[in-house]
C-alpha cells in the first residue's frame, strides 16, 4: 500500500516546525536549512521569513536580517514581534529613525511587550536625546516598577548626564538577578556579610568585582578614597591587575575572586561587602566629590618602564602609543576604528609609534607599512592582553597615548599619561559623559568625539593637531 504524498503546505508546515525546534535547541545551521527548504516550497511564507531574519540577527548578519524582516513585516502588518525584531536589526545598522518607527509600531500592536519602551529609550539615549529617553524609561517603569533592566538603563542615562546622586541610587538595579548576566556582575562568590553602608567598618571591608577589566581599572579610581580614610579592605580584581593594584594601593589587600572564594568562604572575617561600582553611590554623589580625585592613581613598574624607555625612546622624538580597537560585545564596532583611520596621526614628523592594542595586529600593521611606509612597533615579550602590568610599564615609557575607548584608554588615563581618547558620536559608555573634552575621572585624558556617526575624521584631526604640536614644539 502506498503512503499518501504530503501536500506542499503540509510539507512546508512540517519543515517549519522542524526548523523552530532546531532553532530553539541552538542548532542554527540546521534550522537555517529547514527554513530555507520551506521557502523553496512557499517562497513568501511570512513566518519563515521572520524566523530566518531572527536567525540572521543571531549570527550578526544584520543586513541580511533587515532584508528578511523588512519582507516579513510587509506580509505580517499586525505581527508585533516581527516589528520588534525588525527594529533590532535596524538599530544595529544605525538606522535609528526607522528603528524608532518599528518599535513604536510593535508596541502599538502589542502593548504587553514593554521591552519596546526600553529599546526606544535606548535609541534616544544613543542619539543624545536624553529628555525623550527618560520619557520612555519612565513609561516603562510606570508599567513595571520592579523592572531591573529599565531601572539600570535609566540610571546609565542619568550618570551619562552627570546626575550622579539620582543615577547611582537607581544603578543598584543592576544587582537584581534578572540583570546580573547582562552586566557581568560576579555571581560566583558567596555572600560573606551584609552590604556596606559607608560607615567605618570594624573589620576589613570586602570589595567585590564586576563587569570587565576596564571597569575594574575605572572603578578602581575610588579605592584611593578607602585608603585615604584608613579603611582596611580586601579588593577582588582580575588576576591580571593584582600586582599593579598592590603597587598602587599599598595599604589595601588584593586577591583574585577564586582565591577569595577558596580561602574566606564561611569565615566571619569581613565587616561588610560592596560591589566595586557601588562605591560610586557612597563616594561620588556630587560634582564636588571629584575635586580631590587622585591622578595618577595607578603606578607602573618604574624599573621596567625605564628599561623600555631606554630601548624605545629616541632623542628629540616623541614616542606615541596607539590603540584602535574595542572587543566590547555591545559597543565594540561603534567604538573601533581602522588603523588606516589614524594615518594623519601616524604621519606626525619626529615621532615613533608603539602598538598598545591587544590581540594580533600583525596583518593590519604590515598592510599599513606596505601602503604608507608607516611603521608601528610591536613588542613581542609583552602580551598587551594578558600582561597588564607590562602594558602599564610600556605606557609609562610613552610620551602620549592615542586610543579609542577600551581597556588601554582606562589604563593610560589611570596612570596619569596624557591620553587622547577618540570617541564615537553617541556615548555608548556613560563614564565619558556628554560634550566635554575633560573627564572628571581622568584629569590627564582629553576626549575627542565624532561629529557624525561612524566618521573618525574630526577626532583624528584634533588628535593629529595635538601630537604634531608636541612633536614640533
Amino acid at each position: 500500500m502506498k503512503l499518501a504524498k504530503q501536500s506542499k503546505p503540509e510539507e512546508a508546515k512540517r519543515l517549519y516546525l522542524q526548523g523552530k525546534e532546531l532553532h530553539k535547541a541552538g542548532q542554527l545551521t540546521k534550522a537555517e536549512v529547514a527554513y530555507k527548504n520551506v521557502l523553496r516550497i512557499l517562497p513568501r511564507q511570512p513566518d519563515t521569513l521572520h524566523m530566518l531574519g531572527v536567525l540572521a540577527f543571531q549570527q550578526n548578519d544584520f543586513a541580511e536580517s533587515e532584508r528578511l524582516l523588512a519582507t516579513a513585516v510587509q506580509y505580517l502588518p499586525k505581527h508585533g514581534l516581527a516589528y520588534y525584531n525588525y527594529g533590532n536589526a535596524l538599530r544595529k545598522l544605525g538606522r535609528f529613525e526607522d528603528a524608532i518607527h518599528a518599535f513604536t509600531r510593535s508596541f502599538e500592536l502589542d502593548p504587553s511587550n514593554i521591552t519596546c519602551l526600553e529599546q526606544l529609550g535606548n535609541i534616544h539615549k544613543e542619539l543624545n536625546q536624553f529628555a525623550k529617553a527618560h520619557g520612555y524609561y519612565d513609561q516603562l517603569l510606570a508599567l513595571d516598577p520592579t523592572n531591573a533592566i529599565g531601572r539600570s538603563n535609566k540610571a546609565i542615562a542619568l550618570l551619562t548626564e552627570g546626575r550622579f546622586a539620582e543615577g547611582w541610587d537607581l544603578y543598584e538595579g543592576r544587582l537584581d538577578g534578572q540583570f546580573n548576566e547582562h552586566h557581568f556582575v560576579s555571581t560566583t562568590l558567596p555572600r560573606f556579610t551584609p552590604d556596606w553602608d559607608g560607615c567605618m567598618p570594624d573589620k576589613p571591608l570586602l570589595v567585590l568585582p564586576e563587569q570587565g577589566i576596564g571597569d575594574h581599572i575605572f572603578y578602581g579610581g575610588m579605592l584611593g578614597d578607602l585608603e585615604k580614610a584608613g579603611i582596611e579592605a580586601l579588593v577582588c580584581v582580575d588576576e591580571r591587575l593584582v600586582d599593579l593594584f598592590r603597587r598602587s594601593f599599598p595599604k589595601l589587600m588584593f586577591a583574585t575572586p577564586r582565591k577569595v572564594a577558596s580561602l574566606y568562604s564561611g569565615q566571619a572575617l569581613f565587616s561588610a561587602q560592596i560591589p566595586m561600582a557601588s562605591l560610586g553611590r557612597l563616594l561620588r554623589r556630587e560634582a564636588t566629590d571629584f575635586r580631590n580625585v587622585r591622578s595618577p592613581y595607578l603606578q607602573f613598574n618604574q624599573a621596567q618602564s625605564a628599561e623600555l624607555c631606554s630601548t624605545l625612546k629616541q632623542p628629540n622624538r616623541l614616542l606615541i602609543g596607539v590603540s584602535w580597537q574595542s572587543v566590547n560585545a555591545n559597543h565594540g564596532a561603534s567604538k573601533s576604528c581602522g588603523l588606516g583611520d589614524l594615518l594623519p596621526i601616524l604621519q606626525t614628523p619626529n615621532a615613533d609609534f608603539i602598538d598598545l592594542q591587544y590581540g594580533d595586529t600583525s596583518k593590519e600593521r604590515l598592510q599599513l607599512e606596505a601602503k604608507t611606509g608607516v611603521t608601528i612597533r610591536r613588542l613581542t615579550h609583552i602580551d598587551n592582553k594578558l600582561d597588564i602590568d607590562g602594558l602599564a610599564a610600556l605606557i609609562g615609557a610613552c610620551d602620549i597615548v592615542v586610543t579609542v575607548s577600551n581597556t588601554t584608554a582606562h589604563l593610560a588615563a589611570a596612570l596619569g599619561k596624557p591620553t587622547l581618547v577618540l570617541l564615537p558620536w553617541h556615548t555608548p559608555l556613560w563614564y565619558w559623559h556628554l560634550n566635554s573634552m575633560d573627564s572628571p575621572w581622568y584629569p590627564s585624558a582629553v576626549l575627542l568625539r565624532q561629529d557624525t556617526a561612524g566618521d573618525w575624521r574630526v577626532p583624528v584631526a584634533q588628535a593629529s593637531t595635538v601630537v604634531k604640536g608636541l612633536a614640533t614644539g
